[in-house]
């Protein structure tokens, strides 16, 4: 019965994507929304991995069709990046990038933070801050893009503000979390103010996996 249920969901989005968008739709663009679609069902099914590459193949096919709005999506996300990025790092240095694929690994070695702020179209990211050697007392890590698979661990002494959106995906924070849409989470551990060592957090992505934990 859920089987029927889900597949039933997805043809009332598909109908429902015909309806309110059907003179842009051809059948290229038919075929993106259906990847999109069955890439959502399959994150919800617990097959992250593979929903991730439907999305990105279904993204791929809407931007072989919708070159010109894509693009102005992308510009006015980076826009919006930049003047984000001004914003929280007022007054300190900071390393700024924008990149169409990333990677940023710090969870093998030793490692200093810094203070960043990064756009990806898509991006893997993981952070383990009980290997870091922090310079400065506190740090402010931005990100934003369209697809991105994040990880980040802290230890428990550390004071953490989280601001996190993701359009599509999981937000998890310490094992708690599910897949949803316009998933929206913001934390502040207790204590954040008096701590030794602080950490701001700030993350908006189209779709993605956000996994954040405290040992």
């Amino acid at each position: 019965m859920n089987r029927r249920k889900r597949i039933l969901a997805l043809v009332l989005i598909a109908a429902g994507v015909i309806i309110l968008f059907g003179k842009w739709l051809n059948p290229l663009s038919l075929i993106a929304l259906l990847v999109l679609c069955y890439g959502i069902y399959a994150m919800r099914a617990g097959r992250v991995p593979f929903g991730y590459k439907c999305l990105a193949v279904g993204a791929g096919l809407l931007l072989l069709n919708h070159i010109v709005l894509l693009i102005g999506g992308i510009l006015l996300s980076i826009a919006v990046f930049y003047a984000r990025s001004r914003e929280l790092h007022a007054g300190r240095r900071y390393t700024e990038r924008v990149e169409w694929v990333s990677q940023l690994k710090r969870d093998r070695e030793a490692w200093t933070p810094e203070n960043i702020s990064l756009w990806h179209l898509f991006g893997d990211v993981d952070c383990d801050f009980s290997l870091a050697l922090p310079a400065e007392p506190d740090t402010v890590i931005h990100l934003q893009g369209l697809i991105s698979d994040v990880d980040l661990t802290f230890p428990e002494e550390y004071g953490l503000e989280l601001d996190v959106f993701v359009g599509y995906g999981k937000v998890s924070f310490d094992g708690q979390g599910r897949p949803g849409m316009l998933n929206k989470f913001v934390w502040r551990s207790p204590g954040y103010e008096r701590s030794e060592q602080k950490v701001r957090v700030v993350m908006a992505h189209a779709a993605g996996n956000v996994n954040i934990r405290m040992n």
